[in-house]
């Protein structure tokens, strides 16, 4: 039997944002350098063999409206793209594929009785806690220095490789160790935000579908990869596709 098929592209954040809550950032240089613009439409050109129906985003549902408007200025040739990941990828390839519209699927909302780690760590010393964010900024340094000496295409495969995911889905396991048996915060933390966020994010791909000749294209921070391919993969209802069979 057809089923839809789904794409999951992990991307590291190409515009360094400052306020996207993740506990570390990672430089990603010039991309409006020449050499990098057109290693990413060379990436666009290839992402074009998934042939998708629609283009999902790491951009808040409720954002939707503002988005795609910025989205069709960018269609008429009044926007300028800006160094994020949405536009620089997704709108791009949106574009090539004749789409009128683009979907926003994030969902990053506060939740009742999720600890904030970052005060909670600064007024209770946690080694654990310490330990986890040394190991995501030693990963993050690797990440930054391969970009330096890689192109775009292999900077992707790099972050979509089954052993980055495996490093990068540790460091929430390690999170939810965090704190003690009165008060754990990391496993809290874990549970009912960050797996919270992703099944969210899962249900908002899933309602994107409406025929079994979808074809979902979903560009996301690399460190979501494990989550959202392993709901999609065990909801049995979809064909998830890999990355490295189109870039």
């Amino acid at each position: 039997m057809r089923k839809p098929s789904i794409l999951v592209l992990g991307t590291a954040h190409l515009s360094n944002p400052d306020d996207n809550g993740d506990l570390v950032k990672i430089n990603s240089g010039d991309i409006f350098s020449e050499k990098r613009q057109i290693e990413i439409k060379g990436v666009v050109d290839s992402l074009r063999k998934f042939e998708p129906t629609k283009v999902a985003l790491e951009i808040l549902s409720e954002d939707s409206d503002h988005i795609n408007e910025t989205y069709k200025n960018f269609l008429l040739g009044k926007y300028k793209l800006t160094r994020n990941e949405c536009h620089q990828i997704g709108f791009r390839l949106a574009k090539e594929m004749n789409h009128k519209e683009v979907f926003c699927v994030d969902w990053n909302g506060s939740v009742p009785e999720v600890p904030d780690l970052d005060i909670w760590t600064k007024e209770l010393k946690s080694e654990k806690y310490d330990q986890v964010v040394r190991r995501m900024q030693d990963l993050a340094t690797k990440m930054e220095e391969f970009l330096k000496s890689h192109t775009i295409r292999d900077y992707l495969l790099y972050l979509n490789h089954d052993d980055f995911i495996r490093e990068n889905q540790r460091f929430y396991t390690n999170l939810a160790l965090v704190g003690d048996k009165s008060n754990p915060v990391g496993a809290m933390w874990t549970a009912k935000y960050w797996y919270y966020r992703n099944l969210l994010i899962y249900k908002n791909i899933v309602e994107l579908i409406e025929s079994d000749a979808d074809r979902i294209f979903v560009l996301y921070g690399a460190g979501h990869l494990h989550l959202l391919n392993q709901f999609l993969n065990e909801s049995g209802l979809f064909k998830v596709e890999k990355a490295e069979d189109y870039i």
